[in-house]
């Protein structure tokens, strides 16, 4: 291995730290400078060519700085460059106690979700955007989660969390995305373009390079991802709209925790669509061969406002004086009433009356086959 190797990786994830942290290269490489026992950068080089050579304990050292500040693996942090695929996706959900409580932390396209007995913390990757924390009502109103202490040390760690899956996220984006130059020019993380303006596809927001950068390419104003922000305000066409700069003092950085006691049991809103699948599958269990089974899917189910329901079938399909007894049963159970009507349509399909002599969907479909086949034009007439 060349002597030459390990300080190329030195520096190589230096850049990556910097990415991660936003900070200027040359802090970067001096605080690798302090973990390598040197006090700044410029050291390092000097002892290097004096004849210093890193090692892999080196290495491994810098890492673990880097693992501090990204998100890692159960294992005990991503391996070296591995952090870098890791970040923007996490899969791992780690486990902690607080004041002897258990929880549960992951993050999820960039955004943190922490869990606990009847809780459930949300920290948006936006970093523009309020934490919220819904606490299930229904638990003992003495649970810990309501007390201001146990809050703001979830709020901690969920905050912790986020910041490191920010860096993770940064530290994957070109340089010039989290670090706008003399002129304020900064590139756009995802599709490269790059401008000292920039502009929400939502609220019309005028943004500087600046101030998406510092707002991690969210809309300062309505919180847009960094898909909706752009170059040029291109869907606005030949329209003179005003757009409206963002201020500086829109970018305050996250807001205070909102807490929400919400009653999180599920409950069963029967609305029209709901209604409709129950009793067409009750159609379905109450249809003895293929005939009926079509005649369940076809018919028409008409769900009134109060949801009593009109069920019209096909006469070539249902029986005239069959009773749907699953359907009205479950209609029963909903406490809706039934009317029943019959009709006669158009069907997809001829013959329907195949359908009475099989229970078998294959063997119905070869025998419409075989007539349909019968009724082909070179076919003799007899």
């Amino acid at each position: 291995m060349k002597p030459t190797y390990y300080l190329k990786e030195l520096k190589e994830l230096s850049k990556r730290y910097a990415r991660a942290q936003q900070v200027p290269l040359h802090k970067a490489r001096d605080t690798v400078a302090e973990v390598l026992g040197f006090s700044h950068w410029n050291d390092v080089t000097k002892a290097h060519r004096a004849g210093w050579t890193p090692t892999k304990e080196h290495v491994s050292a810098v890492e673990s700085l880097l693992v501090e500040a990204l998100p890692g693996d159960e294992a005990g942090g991503p391996r070296s460059g591995s952090f870098i695929g890791d970040s923007t996706l996490e899969t791992d959900v780690k486990h902690g106690t607080i004041d002897g409580h258990e929880y549960s932390i992951s993050a999820s396209m960039g955004d943190v979700h922490m869990h606990g007995t009847g809780w459930h913390l949300h920290v948006p990757e936006a970093p523009n955007r309020e934490p919220r924390l819904e606490i299930a009502k229904q638990i003992k109103h003495e649970a810990p989660v309501y007390e201001a202490a146990f809050q703001q040390e979830a709020l901690a760690i969920a905050i912790n969390r986020a910041e490191q899956v920010r860096a993770g996220i940064a530290s994957d984006w070109p340089r010039r995305s989290t670090k706008p130059d003399n002129d304020d020019l900064v590139r756009h993380p995802i599709h490269g373009a790059e401008s000292n303006e920039w502009f929400c596809l939502h609220c019309d927001a005028s943004i500087t390079g600046a101030q998406i950068a510092k707002s991690f390419w969210h809309c300062p104003r309505c919180d847009a991802s960094p898909l909706d922000v752009f170059e040029s305000p291109w869907w606005l066409g030949e329209q003179d709209v005003q757009l409206e700069p963002i201020a500086d003092n829109e970018l305050n950085g996250r807001p205070e925790l909102v807490v929400d006691v919400l009653d999180t049991r599920l409950k069963l809103e029967l609305d029209a669509e709901k209604v409709t699948l129950l009793i067409r599958s009750a159609l379905v269990d109450d249809a003895s061969n293929v005939s009926e089974r079509l005649g369940a899917l076809f018919a028409d189910i008409f769900v009134h406002d109060d949801n009593d329901v009109c069920i019209t079938f096909d006469e070539d399909l249902w029986p005239e004086h069959k009773e749907p007894v699953s359907a009205l049963a479950v209609a029963a159970q909903l406490g809706v009433n039934v009317d029943l009507e019959l009709c006669l349509r158009e069907l997809p399909i001829a013959w329907p009356g195949l359908g009475e002599h099989t229970k078998s969907t294959v063997e119905y479909t070869e025998m419409m086959l075989n007539a349909y086949a019968s009724q082909r034009a070179d076919k003799d007439v007899e």
